[in-house]
């Protein structure tokens, strides 16, 4: 249940005229721990996430109704930009609507927080337009009732998730580095569970990488024994994609894991023409389908 609310100073609740539009970018667990179970059925993680270049593009208008309309994804009625909006005209009273739009880029069930970061935009964009002002505190404790991801994506950049991926806690933009992304989509609509229920003891870590993957960044660093993921093994298995997309980035000298529960996969490179060379070389050959994306710095959380 979301707490207390907080207005800022600021205009009435009135439409404005012209649309608002939002680039929602995809995200990469830079470092992902679980560390077990919870008393509420849901996970202890400590996760490093970070923002890229990747995204999707929504469009906010004014409008009497509240309506969805996507490209590349049929919009449903759950589809968490409605329930992000619906979540805000409940906990600040508005009867305002919006006719939204989601240009879809970010591929869904693939562990870059597609569905998420449109949730946060959404949050941000109808907070502007619909005149609530509510502060980013506030907007934080309704995001968290969306999913686990959702908080983050209020912030972007580079940022230490911890309880269930709910605590977030900012850090400096890590240092510029290119992503090499291999997107792969899960077909389930329970992937996320049920590669959670996949963990044994051995996949759980105490949060050290992740705490260390931190302790990096804020000295300005990257720490390569933290580019590591609890799901790592639990997706080899299932998915023999993202074992050949990691064997392929192993054979060019690249570090790779999964983003999120998979099964996605990623590779870090100091420049985007190294990233393109070892594309050419070992994914191209292999049939894989990829992109590459910088890292993307913090944005206001309002």
């Amino acid at each position: 249940m979301v707490g207390p609310l907080y207005r800022l100073p600021g205009s009435p609740v009135t439409q404005m005229s012209a649309p608002l539009v939002a680039v929602a970018p995809a995200k990469i667990n830079l470092c992902f721990e679980v560390l077990g179970a919870r008393p509420d059925g849901l996970h202890e993680v400590a996760t490093v996430l970070q923002t890229i270049s990747l995204a999707d593009r929504l469009t906010f208008v004014p409008s009497t109704k509240l309506t969805l309309a996507c490209t590349g994804m049929k919009a449903t009625p759950d589809n968490l930009m409605l329930r992000a909006a619906r979540m805000l005209q409940q906990h600040t009273g508005t009867t305002l609507g919006c006719a939204m739009t989601c240009e879809k880029h970010i591929p869904l069930a693939a562990g870059l927080g597609g569905g998420s970061t449109d949730a946060a935009s959404t949050l941000r964009m109808l907070n502007r337009l619909w005149g609530c002002d509510l502060d980013a505190s506030s907007l934080v404790r309704i995001a968290a009732e969306l999913g686990a991801d959702v908080p983050f994506f209020l912030y972007g950049g580079t940022a230490l998730a911890t309880g269930s991926g709910r605590d977030i806690l900012p850090l400096p933009d890590a240092p510029s580095r290119t992503v090499l992304l291999v997107p792969l989509t899960a077909a389930s609509d329970g992937k996320t569970r049920e590669m959670y229920a996949a963990l044994v003891r051995e996949d759980f870590g105490d949060g050290h990488l992740a705490r260390a993957q931190a302790d990096a960044i804020r000295r300005g660093t990257l720490d390569s024994r933290g580019i590591w993921s609890s799901f790592s093994r639990p997706a080899l298995e299932r998915w023999p994609a993202t074992r050949f997309a990691i064997q392929s980035l192993a054979n060019a000298g690249a570090l790779a894991t999964v983003t999120g529960a998979g099964p996605s996969v990623f590779a870090l490179f100091e420049s985007e023409s190294a990233a393109e060379e070892a594309a050419a070389s070992h994914l191209k050959p292999a049939g894989l389908r990829y992109g590459v994306y910088p890292f993307t710095s913090a944005h206001a959380p309002t």
